[in-house]
């Protein structure tokens, strides 16, 4: 699967945030789809072997086991550089059984605002 970015509705640029992130290449409304990139569904051993490595901070969340073991996806695109924030413009949804994660618009996104989101449960982990 290729990465859909909606009518190329963003770009990585440099971030005041931190080094790099996502903007909106024009102006993007509040339920718009951003995009639909693809994931790497990784098994629990692996994603247990990346937290100790600097991509652990680019995974997303996409299950857990009653014991606790998780399971994570790198995503292919530039969604991957979306930066957090607690109060995020744009929110993501993991498809396991697509094995894609999808970019929606939170709120009405300004041209050459950043797209942010919010790495919820991952927030202390990533940053």
């Amino acid at each position: 699967m290729q990465a859909r970015n909606e009518g190329g509705r963003a770009e990585v640029r440099t971030s005041p945030l931190h080094g790099r992130g996502l903007f909106a290449s024009g102006p993007i409304a509040q339920g718009a789809q951003i995009g639909v990139y693809p994931l790497l569904i990784l098994s629990q051993a692996d994603t247990e072997r990346l937290k100790s490595t600097r991509i652990y901070h680019y995974v997303f969340y996409v299950d857990e086991t009653a014991d606790g073991a998780v399971r994570c996806a790198v995503a292919f695109g530039e969604i991957s550089m979306c930066n957090h924030s607690p109060s995020a413009n744009a929110g993501f949804e993991v498809d396991a059984d697509a094995q894609t994660v999808t970019l929606t618009a939170l709120t009405d996104i300004a041209s050459d605002a950043e797209i942010l989101i919010d790495y919820q449960d991952f927030a202390e982990e990533a940053l």
